[in-house]
């Protein structure tokens, strides 16, 4: 009698739960949006430094950084940088049936990094300098697998999740770039101002597959959901800052101002469940017969805005360029202050970034020591970047824990070849890990920047 009662349960609730228990147990955020955070940082010397480049910036990652740096710029300047990325899950399923399943999922990929121009105007005195520069400023790029055994949750209220053997492949592909249009001029010898318009435009897609198989003699189901979506995102942003310099100590700050995110959504699901057959089971890549009884699917297209809050940076260095530089940065974002502004006719929650993300302080410090009799420039720093979603996903899903943030340790080196052209690189590596559900995650990234910057030392007004 408890078998037959199980089973009816399951018949009743399996379709309105289906696909929770996957996004559920799922670290990847299914629900988070992809452009509040993923970043991937910028300029190889910038990320050699720990990305403390608010107040020490002298090329042309100034932009990004702080705008009012590039009135450091005395000759004109073309810099191109490419990225790599190496993505390292690792998966941990804490079943009491069946303990101890594991998964380990890598993934990499090579990306235009930065291209840009900078161009310092003729003056009498001070300076002027205007930029153009595109810089890749979030990657989505990654795969996650899992395999193993889930155990049913209970729900309350005689509803329940149904458990079994599972497995996802989820493949993300995308990012965000930005274009900049970005110029700097001084106002006394000591002090300049700055400001960048960004043009912010990519996409985000995401194919996942899930699998769940009860093997278990009570119960005898398969399941196989599959879900496509494909968002196309644009922004633009305005940033003014603000750089003092003196012989023995930089200030720098910036302000970006509150930032409306707009995207194109375009979303298909589908899935199958069979119960009728005790010998049936779905594979992972199994292709959906629409034409069987038990299909189903589903399929939503339209468009909807995030207002992202604003974004505040301070820096501070010692030292000046060609000579030992150290420095630290600070910026704060609240994201908790979010809104979304969707369609009339979609339902949604108005306080969902409220509920479910934090405001945080991302903090980099860094070090320059240049080598003069050998040409080159030794980087060394430390990056935390907090994760800002927090979650839960929705009402029915676990508390998501952080065991620890997103502490990255980067090293960089740079050659001056002569007195036109310089080569730089970094090296970031971080680790965090974070546990929801009967799920544990630790996840691993390596970055690696190079770029080549090329001066014309012709053109030199001051």
């Amino acid at each position: 009698m408890k078998t037959v009662l199980n089973l009816m349960i399951k018949n009743t609730v399996l379709t309105a739960l289906t696909g929770f228990a996957m996004i559920m147990i799922s670290s990847v955020a299914l629900t988070q949006e992809a452009p509040a955070d993923n970043d991937s940082g910028i300029g190889a010397r910038a990320m050699g430094m720990g990305g403390a480049n608010i107040a020490a910036a002298n090329d042309l990652s100034a932009v990004i950084y702080n705008p009012a740096a590039l009135a450091r710029l005395n000759k004109l300047e073309i810099q191109l940088g490419v990225n790599m990325l190496k993505k390292n899950v690792e998966s941990l399923l804490n079943s009491k049936d069946n303990p101890g399943s594991k998964l380990s999922t890598t993934s990499d990929f090579l990306r235009l990094g930065s291209i840009g121009i900078a161009y310092p105007m003729p003056t009498d005195r001070g300076s002027l300098v205007f930029a153009v520069a595109y810089n890749r400023a979030k990657d989505f790029e990654g795969r996650y697998k899992l395999d193993g055994f889930i155990d049913d949750v209970d729900l309350g209220n005689g509803e329940f999740t149904p458990g079994g053997y599972n497995k996802i492949d989820k493949v993300e592909e995308g990012g965000l770039g930005i274009l900049s249009l970005a110029g700097a001029v001084d106002v006394s010898p000591n002090v300049s101002f700055g400001a960048a318009f960004d043009i912010w435009m990519g996409s985000y897609r995401r194919n996942n597959r899930d699998l769940l198989n009860d093997y278990r003699e009570q119960y005898k189901y398969s399941e196989l959901y599959i879900t496509d979506l494909d968002n196309d995102i644009s922004a633009w942003s305005f940033k003014p800052s603000i750089l003092y310099h003196n012989k023995y100590y930089s200030l720098g700050a910036f302000i970006r101002f509150p930032m409306t995110f707009h995207i194109d959504h375009n979303y298909f699901e589908e899935w199958d469940i069979d119960e009728t057959d005790p010998d049936f089971y779905f594979g992972l890549y199994d292709t959906l017969d629409p034409e069987y009884d038990t299909y189903n699917s589903y399929s939503e297209n339209f468009s909807y805005k995030i207002k992202a809050p604003m974004q505040l940076g301070f820096g501070l260095s010692f030292g000046k360029p060609g000579k030992t530089v150290l420095g630290l940065d600070l910026t704060y974002e609240n994201w908790k202050q979010a809104k979304y502004e969707y369609p009339s006719y979609i339902q949604y929650e108005p306080s969902y970034f409220e509920d479910t993300y934090r405001s945080a302080v991302s903090w980099r410090v860094g070090i320059e020591q240049p080598i003069p009799t050998l040409g080159l420039a030794v980087r060394a720093g430390y990056l935390k970047n907090p994760l800002i979603f927090k979650g839960p996903r929705d009402n029915d899903s676990p508390v998501i824990t952080i065991d620890n943030e997103r502490d990255f340790l980067t090293f960089g080196l740079g050659k001056q070849f002569d007195e036109s052209l310089s080569i730089d690189a970094a090296l970031a590596y971080g680790v965090w890990s974070e546990k929801e559900g009967n799920v544990e995650d630790e996840e691993s990234r390596t970055r690696l920047f190079v770029s080549v910057t090329y001066r014309i030392p012709t053109l030199q007004w001051r």
